[in-house]
């Protein structure tokens, strides 16, 4: 049976990348429903364009700014924006001017062992898109090629 869970502002599952992503509320806080992430990243940081086959993803923007390509979609994400990507819809997240800060909820909540599994890689290897697909393939997760140019 899950517990009552209080963290600090710096509280969770650290995964140090390119971003930082802390997992605040694991699924084994909430027997596999979702899971809770605050992501950090810097400006200029941009998601690998990916989407997920059975996850929903959900993001609302604490602080910064973001533009967010889903599908053929744009939005200039800021402060107090909610974004809710469905399974199936490619998407991707560039950190605008100053970095964003976002918090994330991924339902249902499996996707901090692919976080695990790509933090474990070399800069080298989460560089490579073979390697990198094989990984977020593992964890319901498909890269997306040739993403920006899909956006015209």
């Amino acid at each position: 049976m899950a517990k009552a869970k209080i963290l600090n502002s710096d509280g969770g599952n650290l995964y140090e990348r390119a971003n930082d992503m802390l997992v605040k509320v694991t699924a084994d806080d909430t027997d596999g429903s979702y899971e809770l992430c605050e992501e950090r990243c810097p400006a200029g940081f941009a998601s690998r364009p990916h989407m997920h086959t059975v996850n929903h993803e959900t993001f609302y923007v604490l602080e910064g700014s973001a533009t967010f390509l889903l599908g053929k979609k744009k939005h200039k994400g800021k402060t107090g924006d909610l974004i809710h990507i469905p399974p199936g819809v490619p998407h991707q997240m560039i950190a605008g001017d100053d970095g964003v800060r976002v918090l994330m909820v991924y339902s249902p909540g499996t996707t901090e062992a692919m976080f695990a599994d790509m933090t474990a890689l070399t800069p080298e290897e989460r560089a490579d898109f073979k390697t990198g697909a094989a990984v977020a393939a593992k964890h319901n997760t498909v890269w997306v090629e040739n993403f920006s140019e899909n956006q015209r």
